[in-house]
């Protein structure tokens, strides 16, 4: 699990949020945003056992305000973070957190317009992200395709960020955004 440079993600149909992450054709994990919370909660599964591989949770009530912390269920350890930066109508920008807390990587919309006609005119338009490291590096993409339900290709371009933050982190985008 996680061996790869390329992933898909696809929001399954259901009431809610619900993803299947694979890498290449397999089926890694699985994801449900738990509805009704206070604060953030997403849980990530392997898609053959059920067990518990990621717990995400937001570390304050304001989604606007948020960091969302990203936890190995299986040896505690902690990830890093997907944190909101300010909002706009122009372009989402997230911060990409790494396990001690430093900034390691920007997740930000990479096309103005379409950002903006989908959010005055249809979410069918596919997002693209771009994500770059402190120093303006591009380090990976993340590109939607047209579809019903969300369906994305994450491609890192080289080992410079921990994949796990990186998928994980663009699934949360995904959930919060709605897109």
């Amino acid at each position: 699990m996680f061996d790869s440079r390329s992933y898909e993600v696809r929001q399954r149909i259901s009431i809610g949020n619900k993803y299947r992450i694979y890498e290449g054709d397999t089926p890694i994990l699985e994801s449900a945003q738990k509805k009704l919370r206070l604060k953030e909660d997403f849980r990530f599964t392997d898609p053959e056992t059920g067990t518990e591989r990621f717990r995400v949770k937001a570390d304050s009530m304001l989604d606007i305000a948020a960091a969302y912390d990203i936890v190995d269920s299986q040896t505690g350890e902690r990830v890093g973070a997907v944190k909101r930066e300010a909002i706009s109508l122009f372009r989402h920008e997230y911060s990409l957190l790494g396990p001690d807390g430093d900034l390691v990587a920007t997740i930000r919309e990479d096309n103005v317009p379409l950002a903006i006609a989908r959010r005055l005119l249809t979410t069918l338009i596919p997002f693209s992200y771009e994500i770059v490291t402190p120093d303006g590096n591009a380090v990976g993409e993340a590109n939607g395709a047209f579809s019903l339900r969300d369906r994305y290709s994450i491609d890192l371009f080289d080992d410079a960020l921990d994949p796990r933050l990186a998928v994980v982190g663009m699934v949360v985008i995904d959930a919060i955004e709605e897109n």
